[in-house]
């Protein structure tokens, strides 16, 4: 184990992992945006589906970050995959939301503390992020 090149690359996790840090705080800061109900007040009131909802999203989002970590060349890759996996659960949660249940207003069962639907949302987002992921590893 050769100590002094972990001490010179030190610097290179601190980068990485603040930016991937900032992106994920974006990404999730987007999600908020496109929810049409406030998450933090429904989890403070113990509303289980919108947490499950909201944590699948978020897990989603690191799955894609991690391995945009792991391939990529530098910073500028990082933020391309980082931006792309952002749209594609946004463009899924659409999908879902309006085209594949257009009898069922999800964000409203959410709302409502459905977990089952908040359950399912959530694990889509990270399925989803799990797709993107593998595509990403080039």
């Amino acid at each position: 184990m050769n100590l002094t090149y972990y001490l010179q690359t030190f610097d290179h996790f601190l980068i990485y992992l603040g930016a991937s840090l900032v992106l994920f705080l974006i990404g999730t800061y987007i999600f908020k945006l496109i929810t049409p109900y406030s998450e933090r007040a429904l989890i403070k009131e113990g509303n289980i589906a919108v947490s499950l909802k909201l944590l699948g999203k978020m897990a989603g989002l690191v799955v894609v970050l991690q391995s945009a970590i792991r391939s990529s060349i530098n910073l500028v890759d990082l933020a391309i995959w980082a931006i792309i996996a952002i749209i594609v659960q946004i463009v899924l949660h659409i999908v879902i939301e309006y085209v594949f249940t257009r009898n069922t207003n999800l964000a409203k069962e959410v709302e409502k503390g459905n977990v089952a639907v908040g359950l399912f949302l959530g694990g889509v987002s990270i399925l989803v992020g799990m797709i993107v992921a593998a595509a990403i590893s080039y």
